[in-house]
């Protein structure tokens, strides 16, 4: 099957996300997190997401079109983007004004490195959403640098606390090796097919 999917906008001050009146999924993550590679291997689309060797690349909120009747949103990394203390402050405000006013919004996938688990911005960003009533879901990438063995001990770091186990069993996920990437779009399918 097709995932055609396409730019729509890049949002850098919140006045054009509100107008895309889509279904809509957000991926969020650290700077380093594999988020754009993760994305081009999700929509099959390769060069859909901007990779680079320099974190932070992502400037504001950009929402992909995909299967021509669902949108994506591509949230700012953080943790490693070298940007200015005003900047980060901004785009931590864009970023909360779309993830608490989008009518549209059905799920966050939350994206962690699979070999070190939940962070504080994690955390901090599953809280968030819990007090939103925001639905999330663990996404536990790069797991081809977990051996097997180390696997078990990986997926119970997302355990322990209410903010972590409310976003349910992580998805782990690799780009290299395809890992995950199905089962990731399935349950993207059923997010956006629920009812707001």
């Amino acid at each position: 099957m097709q995932h055609r999917a396409r730019f729509l906008v890049l949002d850098t001050n919140g006045s054009a996300w509100p107008k895309v009146h889509l279904p809509q999924v957000a991926f969020a993550g650290r700077s380093n997190v594999g988020k754009s590679s993760l994305l081009n291997a999700f929509t099959g689309v390769a060069g859909l997401a901007r990779t680079s060797s320099t974190p932070g690349r992502t400037r504001g909120v950009v929402l992909f079109e995909w299967e021509e009747r669902f949108a994506i949103a591509d949230l700012p990394g953080y943790g490693f983007a070298k940007v200015s203390r005003e900047e980060r402050a901004s785009w931590g405000r864009l970023v909360e004004g779309y993830l608490g006013g989008c009518r549209f919004l059905r799920k966050v996938y939350i994206l962690v490195d699979a070999r070190r688990g939940p962070e504080v911005e994690e955390e901090e960003l599953a809280g968030f959403l819990a007090a939103k009533g925001v639905p999330y879901r663990w996404v536990a990438t790069k797991a081809d640098k977990l051996s097997m063995s180390e696997r078990r001990p990986a997926v119970a770091r997302f355990g322990g606390a209410p903010w972590l186990e409310g976003g349910g069993e992580p998805l782990l996920c690799s780009t290299r090796k395809g890992t995950g990437i199905d089962l990731l779009r399935r349950d993207v399918h059923a997010a956006l097919a629920a009812s707001p």
